[in-house]
């Protein structure tokens, strides 16, 4: 541990500094709030002209679209990361290296999807993660497959393979296309857990893993239900193998739930997650949607990012909550943009956003 503060204190001081005064220009719980009430797209664009969202957004026509605006704060966000990486080096580099590279497995769902559904290529480059290392004619060739145990092998390992085993690209859609997200989604996140928990050690390790474990097991439990709602077989085939607090024997216990209701109720009990998970069950049955479990995993991990800031100064925790609270405005803007372009009433606007209590 003290070779590891030392390490931190010699080369991170400045990182850790600058991530620090970062963090007071994020957008607080208030300006998400006022943003979720805006009647345009337009004067959302307005009102973030002046902030870090700024420069991207300010390429953007009158006319442009809202994929063309959550575009722009992709590009946002994926310049402030890129901006730290630069700036960091050793041992916090490559950290940021391993979780840009968790945002592949988001670029290759994406992917997939848009490759289902009939969509050209040219449409999923403007929706595209900017952030992923994958590049641009990396990302071009996957889309030119046609057989998708190909595109798991040839963009990631074995394990995708054998987790998308039961998939085809001719009936992906639906719950069903969300389903082939959530599992290749997870397998990114158990890459970047992996590194943690291999890689890391002392103030580090122990200041991330519980972000990135509860990341995987929220995914586990999303795969089940949303299995469950389908009536998919061989959930098991599509399970992260790692837990962090979703041990096996609950698991199982979710597994032999009946329906995706009764899975949330388990869920729901289980004496680490309830707290964001109490009234699963009703918050399923009034949306018909699982938003609610990435909206509760977010506030979550705000939770835990915010402790890590008041605590132990000198980690590569205090990078990775500053990401978990950039990248969580980054999802709240590009949910505001939505729901406003789409003409959804602010009350049912905002319980699409993770916002600090």
């Amino acid at each position: 541990m003290v070779s590891d503060t030392l390490s931190h204190l010699l080369r991170d001081n400045y990182l850790i500094a600058r991530l620090r005064g970062k963090r007071s220009n994020l957008l607080e719980r208030q300006q998400l709030i006022a943003l979720s009430e805006s009647k345009s797209q337009t004067e959302i664009i307005g009102l973030l002209a002046e902030g870090p969202y700024g420069p991207e957004l300010s390429k953007l026509g009158s006319e442009s679209s809202t994929i063309e605006t959550e575009r722009a704060i992709r590009l946002g966000f994926a310049d402030s990361v890129m901006s730290l990486i630069r700036a960091s080096g050793g041992d916090t580099h490559e950290f940021l290296i391993q979780y840009r590279r968790r945002s592949d497995a988001y670029a290759v769902a994406g992917l997939v999807v848009f490759k289902a559904q009939g969509k050209t290529w040219e449409e999923y480059l403007t929706t595209r993660q900017p952030l992923a290392l994958m590049n641009e004619q990396e990302l071009h060739r996957l889309y030119s497959i046609d057989d998708l145990s190909t595109i798991a092998r040839e963009a990631g390992d074995r394990h995708l393979v054998e987790r998308m085993k039961g998939f085809s690209m001719t009936d992906i859609d639906g719950e069903k296309a969300s389903l082939l997200r959530d599992v290749i989604n997870g397998w990114g996140e158990e890459r970047f857990y992996k590194y943690i928990s291999k890689k890391l050690s002392g103030p580090d390790r122990e200041n991330c893993l519980p972000i990135a474990g509860s990341a995987i097991d929220i995914a586990n439990l999303t795969i089940i239900v949303r299995s469950k709602i389908i009536g998919a077989s061989g959930i098991k085939d599509h399970l992260i193998p790692s837990h962090w607090k979703l041990n096996q024997r609950a698991i199982d216990q979710l597994l032999a739930a009946t329906d995706a209701t009764q899975a949330l109720d388990v869920a729901a009990s289980h004496e680490y997650y309830s707290r964001i998970l109490s009234g699963a069950r009703q918050k399923y049955e009034e949306s018909k949607s699982l938003a609610f479990i990435e909206v509760g995993l977010r506030q979550y991990q705000l939770d835990l990012s915010r402790r890590v800031f008041l605590g132990f100064p000198y980690s590569v925790g205090i990078v990775l909550a500053f990401l978990i609270f950039k990248e969580n405005e980054a999802r709240n803007l590009a949910a505001v943009l939505a729901g406003v372009a789409a003409g959804l009433p602010a009350d049912e606007l905002r319980p699409l956003l993770a916002l600090q209590e």
